[in-house]
């Protein structure tokens, strides 16, 4: 037990690379699915997913990442998905801890994009316990805005050269390396984690690493939900930094509260709303 497993599941049309971690300790009848973020982003979250889904396993979950398709090692590129096409994985990875894992249990936690991705994906399901959103991107056009933003206001690298980041002609966005179409920036921006229902997920925890008036707004929003729980926990947050070393991000005091989260239904010591 608690070998990671790297397989693909899905379809056989658009096969989903998935790692799958089974759980360390004596198993629970429990699940967790992790969407990452995107872009450069999701380089410096990848050594964070992974001791949280080493942590998860510890506590007895079953606890699966994956690549969207048009990333990583899944199915198609960039040019050829949408935003929508995001949403529909993260059910997919729900179904397979659901029905081929055999779990009654599932989470789903994404961090910033990925968070976003998450929302839309459990509004209107039943088949979600609960719901973890990391930092999250409230919308699309929010995210959008704020790429352009970085964009137009982007210093001379002191290590020389240019970043690449630029809007091409085609309204494809690049930023850190990494494209956005202008079709798949059109249907992100159609996603907006305060218009979300989320009426059939049980519990609902908004977990932030510094406080915004865009995440005030978000736990405002989700107020009717009786099993919101707004958790602030200071931790470094600069997810779209970059040097010429790759350098990671592992914001322990959030990692640790995610977890004592999840082994404790929600931590007594979060801040509610």
């Amino acid at each position: 037990m608690g070998k990671m497993i790297p397989y693909f599941f899905g379809s056989s049309e658009a096969p989903l690379y998935g790692v799958y971690l089974p759980p360390k300790a004596t198993a629970r009848d429990a699940g967790v699915v992790l969407c990452y973020p995107f872009g450069q982003e999701y380089m410096r979250a990848h050594r964070a997913y992974r001791q949280l889904a080493s942590l998860l396993a510890k506590k007895g979950y079953h606890v699966l990442r994956f690549d969207y398709r048009g990333t990583g090692d899944s199915s198609g590129d960039m040019k050829s998905v949408n935003a929508h096409d995001w949403v529909d994985d993260v059910g997919e990875a729900i179904r397979e801890m659901r029905e081929v894992k055999g779990l009654s249990s599932v989470t789903v936690l994404g961090l910033r994009l990925g968070a976003l991705i998450a929302g839309a994906a459990c509004a209107a399901r039943t088949d979600v316990d609960r719901l973890i959103v990391w930092d999250p991107i409230l919308s699309g056009g929010e995210y959008e805005q704020e790429l352009l933003t970085e964009i137009a206001n982007e210093k001379p690298s002191p290590w020389g050269g240019s970043s690449g980041n630029r809007v091409a002609s085609d309204g494809t966005v690049y930023f850190n390396g990494f494209p956005l179409t202008a079709s798949f920036r059109d249907s992100i921006r159609k996603l907006s984690l305060p218009d979300v229902s989320l009426a059939g997920v049980d519990k609902v925890l908004l977990a932030v690493s510094h406080e915004t008036a865009e995440f005030s707004k978000l736990n405002a929003s989700w107020q009717t939900h009786a099993g919101l729980h707004y958790q602030f926990t200071p931790a470094p947050h600069d997810w779209n930094y970059v040097d010429n070393f790759g350098a990671i991000l592992l914001p322990q005091p959030i990692i640790q509260a995610i977890i004592g989260s999840m082994d404790g239904g929600w931590m007594d010591s979060g801040r509610t709303g």
